[in-house]
């Protein structure tokens, strides 16, 4: 986007002939029918230009410290033209901005404070150029920009994860459980996948949240770990990362993930066998040695309770 606005091409040309044809970037919206590549663009952009410069007369900080958005919200609610650059709004007298409707009583006492307030601005008639403000001499820096989203809290920080002495597949296995997008049935019927939701293991509906944590095949597992290492059990991916990992040294903190990425990768393996495989689900109790074939707990054949099989 930092080329598209910059630099003079012949792909430029073509995406401004295209897209664009009198508008800036600002101005543009996506529409039905746009190119995934423009679509992308179009996604994007609204992150992009507040990290730089074009400049836009109401989104952008180009009169005193604060957006005219801000300043004058009433206004802008009623106002077209959301994203018009300040060239195009001083390109007549009066502004050239429109109302979906007319203003009356306090908008039209906002609307005169605020022809008053840029009646002193003049526009040179220099080409407008777009300046990177997270870098000293205007550059756009990838890397400027990934750091600002991750200060943001746009983009997960998960260094922690990739650092972990693991197999890759298991890592990205895991970066997928803390983004919530592992393809759990939830997961799939979003994408219109018309079969059962039930979990393979109880009558519940499959979600990231029960398989991993609610189930009682894996809340029985998380009760093993708590009565073995003495480590409280999350009731979360979020609670593990948001808190609960961080009472434990950062040694420690690594051991831990370790052994919680090996539990859900094997959850989901023994999930995967059931359902794709058919695989029956064997067990042996504890007390009589005998093998039950199934999913749930309930009784062994010496009548125990609660025994898991």
């Amino acid at each position: 986007m930092f080329k598209l606005i910059n630099k003079d091409g012949v792909w430029q040309q073509l995406l401004s002939k295209k897209y664009l044809k009198n508008r800036t970037i600002g101005e543009a919206v996506h529409k039905p029918g746009d190119s995934h590549f423009w679509s992308g663009l179009m996604k994007v952009k609204d992150r992009f230009l507040s990290f730089g410069t074009n400049i836009r007369f109401w989104e952008d900080k180009w009169l005193g410290n604060f957006t005219l958005h801000h300043k004058y919200p009433s206004l802008y609610n009623i106002a077209r033209g959301h994203n018009a650059s300040i060239a195009s709004v001083f390109r007549t007298v009066p502004l050239n901005i429109s109302f979906r409707w007319g203003l009356v009583d306090q908008n039209l006492t906002l609307w005169h404070r605020l022809v008053n307030s840029v009646a002193h601005i003049v526009l040179t008639v220099e080409t407008d150029g777009f300046r990177w403000n997270l870098h000293q001499n205007g550059s756009l820096l990838v890397k400027s920009m990934y750091n600002a989203l991750i200060c943001n809290g746009n983009v997960r920080h998960d260094k922690v994860i990739w650092r972990l002495k693991m197999p890759l597949k298991i890592k990205i296995f895991f970066w997928y459980l803390r983004r919530g997008v592992i393809l759990t049935k939830d997961n799939l019927a979003k994408r219109n996948w018309g079969g059962s939701q039930k979990c393979v293991f109880c009558s519940q509906d499959e979600t990231i949240q029960h398989l991993f944590f609610h189930c009682h095949y894996a809340r029985f597992i998380w009760r093993v770990i708590h009565c073995t290492f003495g480590i409280d059990i999350p009731s979360s991916f979020d609670h593990i990362f948001n808190g609960w990992l961080y009472r434990y040294s950062k040694k420690v903190q690594k051991q831990i993930l370790v052994g919680i990425d090996a539990l859900c990768w094997t959850i989901w393996l023994s999930r995967n066998d059931l359902v794709f495989d058919k695989k029956r689900f064997k067990r042996i109790c504890r007390f009589c040695s005998g093998e039950r074939i199934g999913a749930g707990f309930g009784r062994c054949s010496k009548g125990m309770m609660k025994t898991p099989h």
